[in-house]
């Protein structure tokens, strides 16, 4: 990356210009995400009237922001000022001309695959934890807490003379049937073995997603809401093991 950006500003000063005396610029800036925010800092003397003595200081703060692509490392950002000029546009009206150039080492395309694809394997094990794992463990702490009703109510009605024995093969069908719940829920997690993240492109439909990837609308309605998906949201894409 290689660019140079001009930058050009009007103040306002709250009393009369007859002449600027001094003037200087001084820059800060830092990188958030994929945008470099900053701001450059005017400041100096000028006097209100020509044949005045009095010399009155101002500074002015004036804030940039620059779009960084994704090919690009943020560590070898080079930022320099290449130009600085102003004029007075009226009594009261100070326009700053700034030129600044960004310089940043691009990457190559298998970092920026690598860095993209960890990234995108996090955010697919969280939303894939919270979609498939989530709703089963609820429905395995329903079944239990329905056999549990089921036993005390056996307990306390059916078979009010229970012995131990009998309390012991229930509680020993209770453990049975819990256990093929979990058997379930694994195999559940195990049919998914490959996924992919998907960012929705502008003019990009589900239908072009689908055609694609080779899945259906129906399997991804499994794992999104697809009624109102919008340009730059995240599709979870699995990949069935067949």
């Amino acid at each position: 990356m290689n660019c140079v950006i001009p930058f050009t500003k009007e103040v306002k000063f709250k009393s009369n210009i007859a002449e600027i005396l001094s003037i200087s610029l001084e820059h800060d800036y830092t990188v958030n995400d994929n945008e470099l925010l900053g701001n450059f800092t005017v400041s100096g003397e000028y006097k209100s009237h020509e044949v005045s003595v009095n010399r009155e200081s101002f500074d002015f703060v004036l804030p940039f922001s620059v779009n960084l692509t994704n090919e690009i490392d943020p560590e070898t950002i080079d930022f320099e000022i290449t130009d600085f000029t102003y004029e007075l546009k009226d009594s009261c009206t100070l326009q700053v001309n700034i030129e600044y150039s960004v310089k940043a080492k691009e990457l190559e395309r298998s970092e920026v695959f690598e860095e993209v694809s960890t990234t995108e394997e996090e955010q697919a094990e969280e939303v894939m934890e919270e979609v498939l794992n989530e709703p089963i463990k609820d429905e395995v702490e329903e079944e239990r807490k329905e056999e549990k009703e089921m036993v005390e109510e056996e307990r306390n009605v059916a078979v009010p003379t229970m012995d131990e024995e009998k309390i012991e093969e229930l509680k020993d069908d209770m453990e049975q049937e819990e256990n093929v719940i979990l058997k379930a829920v694994e195999n559940k997690e195990n049919d998914f073995v490959t996924y992919h993240i998907h960012i929705m492109k502008e003019n990009e439909t589900i239908e072009s997603v689908c055609t694609k990837y080779n899945v259906s609308s129906s399997l991804l309605e499994n794992y999104n809401d697809l009624k109102n998906i919008t340009y730059g949201e995240k599709i979870i894409i699995p990949e069935i093991d067949e």
